[in-house]
């Protein structure tokens, strides 16, 4: 139960993905000390149609920086799609959902900006965001959260069902493969990248682990990645000093930073927070790669990962819990823009790129 006092059917923390460069490659020069950085709210709150805002991502459609949001409230949840540019609504919202949206990613596919929208009723419906009409019919048998990604030169998705992940080819609408198993429990979270030139995803779940997977071997990489007391609601993929690295978000208030060569925690808890991490994303500033979470005290923080250390103090502005956070570039600036339960979707200018 939320501080909110508004039950929802599905806890779970939104997968964000950009685009579809997961993992992009970020050099990180030595930071110099010095005045700490001030974030600021970009332009009002947007207030939707969509209720309880659960999922966020941010991509560009014809030049433009955009969110997609999604949630819902009655089992209705609409996707909004905002052009960040002029902060307002880019066209009506995507058709109706007959269930609440609880996670959103954007993507590539054939040639057309896509966003892939999951929700409580196990289906997978993926949208022209150009256009704003909807792509085929939906995936049937899913779960939530949805990832997109690419393999071996196939737009795919990646999904949870009954505690494992699937692989959906988008453009024939087909399974991939066979589940990978090994979660012991419902899986909240998966983001997919590159590590040492395979396709990989990361997961975490009910099971408080983060596990790896070769997307084209259909199989675990290494032990699953321990230390979370509790559920892992969150993960994202990213490049820190040259190595792959995954950062989660947790029930017991943590963000962690893990190695996938190793398979090793990378220094101590980053904490702060005072209740659940609903969600992690990473992004660069100035220089350097961040990570940006979201959570149950209501707050947006970011993270300098090379030195573990806050930058900044918590951002505010939300009245309740925030549920989706993500992260990306407008007007040659870093912003994270989040999604929470009061209803608001906020852009947040993080400084200069």
């Amino acid at each position: 139960m939320p501080p909110s006092g508004r039950m929802r059917r599905w806890p779970l923390a939104a997968v964000v993905v950009i685009g579809l460069t997961v993992a992009a490659c970020l050099v990180i020069p030595v930071w110099l000390r010095g005045p700490a950085p001030s974030f600021r709210q970009i332009g009002r709150p947007f207030i939707g149609r969509s209720g309880l805002i659960d999922a966020v991502a941010v991509g560009q459609l014809d030049g433009r920086t955009i969110a997609v949001s999604g949630g819902g409230v009655n089992d209705e949840g609409p996707l909004q799609v905002w052009d960040l540019t002029v902060g307002k609504p880019l066209g009506p919202p995507l058709g109706a959902h007959d269930a609440t949206v609880l996670s959103v990613a954007l993507g590539e596919l054939n040639g057309r900006t896509i966003a892939a929208s999951s929700t409580g009723d196990g289906l997978v419906r993926i949208w022209d965001l150009a256009t704003g009409e909807r792509l085929g019919d939906p995936l049937i048998g899913t779960g939530v959260p949805v990832a997109v990604g690419q393999l071996n030169g196939k737009t795919i998705a990646v999904s949870p069902r009954d505690g494992n992940v699937e692989l959906w080819d988008l453009a024939a609408a087909k399974r991939i493969g066979n589940p990978l198993i090994g979660h012991t429990g419902q899986v909240y979270s998966v983001a997919i990248g590159q590590l040492s030139g395979k396709t990989i995803a990361v997961s975490g779940g009910h099971d408080g682990t983060v596990r790896m997977w070769d997307l084209a071997a259909g199989k675990e990489l290494g032990d699953p990645l321990v230390g979370h007391k509790g559920y892992v609601f969150s993960v994202a993929i990213g490049q820190l000093d040259g190595r792959t690295i995954a950062v989660s978000g947790g029930k017991d208030g943590t963000v962690r930073v893990w190695d996938l060569t190793t398979g090793e925690q990378l220094g101590s808890p980053l904490t702060g927070h005072t209740g659940d991490v609903f969600s992690v994303a990473i992004g660069q500033l100035d220089g350097r790669t961040i990570a940006v979470s979201g959570g149950k005290d209501s707050t947006v923080r970011v993270w300098d990962l090379t030195t573990g250390e806050q930058l900044g103090d918590p951002i505010t502005g939300h009245t309740d819990l925030v549920h989706s956070v993500a992260v990306g570039q407008l007007n040659g600036r870093t912003i994270a823009v989040s999604g929470g339960w009061d209803d608001t979707v906020r852009v947040w200018d993080l400084g200069a790129r």
